[in-house]
């Protein structure tokens, strides 16, 4: 409270820069709202971030995708090269539906970090070795819901397609389309 020739004057004050407002009841804190989002004072943190308690957006999803900033944009391109050529992996190999997910669970992952946090990347990626082992677990499970789906499946036909590819040898596809349910199933080898 700020009293000024004996009067209570009505202000607010910016956590990141420590700005003083003018407060208006009938504006309520709109004009503290605006600053913040123009505030140039990035290098402090407010207190609500700082501490360690949860927000209310934390216990549901937004249906609304983030708008991705340029500048992470740019970054995630540049990594992406850089996996292309260090590792010596294929261009179509960040497009594949396998690694968007990994990016995917990545980004979702550094959601529960806060910005001055350091987290090193190979406490969270496993070994290669657990990846042999998951990928049994996972082939057994998938092997388990596909021969469900198949069970309910009344009528299907099967369409082999046996081609060979310029870059990486003979592909073969078995396709399963089910029409009344509009499903397909695609093998690729």
């Amino acid at each position: 409270i700020i009293y000024v020739d004996g009067k209570k004057q009505e202000i607010v004050s910016c956590d990141k820069c420590k700005q003083l407002m003018a407060y208006r009841a009938r504006d309520g804190t709109n004009s503290l709202a605006r600053h913040i989002r123009s505030c140039k004072n990035e290098s402090s943190i407010s207190s609500s971030n700082s501490s360690n308690q949860n927000q209310v957006t934390d216990y549901f999803s937004s249906s609304k995708t983030s708008i991705i900033p340029k500048k992470i944009k740019d970054r995630v391109k540049i990594a992406r090269v850089e996996f292309i050529a260090l590792d010596s992996r294929p261009f179509e190999t960040v497009s594949g539906e396998g690694f968007m997910k990994l990016a995917q669970s990545l980004f979702d992952a550094g959601k529960y970090f806060s910005p001055t946090s350091t987290v090193n990347l190979k406490d969270s990626i496993p070994s290669p070795v657990t990846v042999s082992r998951n990928v049994e677990d996972l082939y057994k499970k998938k092997q388990s819901e596909l021969a469900k789906l198949c069970i309910n499946i009344m009528y299907y036909c099967i369409i082999c397609d046996f081609w060979t590819e310029r870059y990486t040898g003979k592909r073969v596809i078995i396709k399963v389309p089910e029409s009344r349910n509009s499903f397909t199933l695609v093998i690729a080898y």
